[in-house]
């Protein structure tokens, strides 16, 4: 039986079905903390809603997007699986994500994560429902999403090693 038939079919096209899902479990801990925030300010919910943006559409994209070979073979083309629709802005660097690109893609993420605990802690259930929905996003997506992406480079990729080599023989 080869490494390709072993049970883990690699993603060569993302669905619609496979966006929707990875956008789904993004948007609800993006959510959660837009309400704790919306309670007190709008104003402050403008502000997340901004340090998001700025994380998803510059850091997001710029330091790891960028290295997407599914993309960047396939299509000519950098994308991003969660914003399909966003033009060409950074040009392809395929290859290892390096120590600085790393770094700056957690420390791009930390304002986004950390910015609603102000609010969550005044109430503990949106806390609590914060916390759960970013671990269902990760667990969720290093199950669904990162052993079968064929972008072998990304720091998250969990494809089996034989099934690499299978994949990249053919």
């Amino acid at each position: 039986m080869s490494p390709l038939n072993s049970g883990i079919p690699l993603k060569t096209e993302h669905s619609t079905r496979d966006r929707l899902y990875w956008n789904f479990f993004n948007i609800i801990p993006f959510l959660i903390g837009s309400i704790a925030i919306a309670r007190d300010s709008l104003k402050w919910v403008a502000v997340y809603i901004g340090i998001a943006l700025f994380f998803f559409l510059v850091i997001e994209f710029r330091f790891t997007c960028t290295h997407c070979l599914y993309y960047i073979r396939s299509k000519g083309c950098v994308k991003c699986m969660m914003l399909s629709g966003v033009p060409k802005i950074f040009k392809a660097r395929p290859g290892p994500h390096s120590p600085f690109e790393k770094v700056m893609t957690v420390l791009g993420a930390l304002p986004m994560f950390f910015f609603p605990v102000y609010w969550l802690v005044r109430d503990p259930l949106l806390l609590g429902g914060y916390v759960v929905s970013w671990a269902l996003f990760f667990l969720t997506a290093r199950r669904y999403e990162c052993v079968r992406c064929i972008n072998f480079e990304c720091p998250m990729n969990r494809v089996p090693v034989e099934v690499r080599r299978e994949f990249k023989t053919n």
